[in-house]
């Protein structure tokens, strides 16, 4: 299965509106780990993320969303948002759209981009969490099960 993307135009007025970005989505391997260095960074700042563990990865992370980062130390946040943002690419000529290159600092004008831009990475990882929250309730293990012996064996 090929790995997620989406193209997008910026939207907003200004300087960058309608340059063009690709949002690949990290591998799932990469997203799990990116997660819960996320959860982590937080936690240990004393964020309210009751019920969520760094174990919980990325399904934590969509949990708690983007607000998270206002928790963490500057520090951790830049280095984990820096991580988010290697996944955005710049499409310079929509007419091709085969011609990619690395998202640069030089690449956004306006200060509400960068934050766009954020955000639309973060939901490209953590919305599948989202839905599937909806869709499906995992009943909870009770404690009973673990301890009961097999069918058939002696007590």
């Amino acid at each position: 299965m090929a790995v997620r993307e989406v193209t997008l135009s910026v939207p907003m007025e200004g300087a960058d509106h309608n340059k063009r970005f690709v949002i690949t989505r990290m591998s799932a391997f990469e997203a799990d780990r990116w997660g819960r260095h996320c959860l982590q960074a937080a936690l240990g700042c004393g964020a309210d993320l009751t019920g969520i563990t760094p174990e919980d990865g990325l399904a934590g992370l969509a949990a708690a969303g983007i607000g998270l980062f206002g928790a963490m130390e500057p520090e951790r946040m830049d280095s984990l948002l820096e991580r988010l943002m290697r996944c955005v690419s710049v499409q310079p000529d929509p007419a091709n759209p085969t011609l990619r290159r690395p998202l640069h600092e030089s690449d956004i004008e306006e200060i509400p981009t960068v934050g766009w831009l954020q955000k639309e990475a973060f939901a490209l990882h953590v919305d599948f969490f989202r839905g599937v929250g909806l869709l499906f309730s995992l009943p909870a293990p009770t404690g009973g099960e673990k301890d009961s012996p097999p069918p058939g064996a002696s007590m």
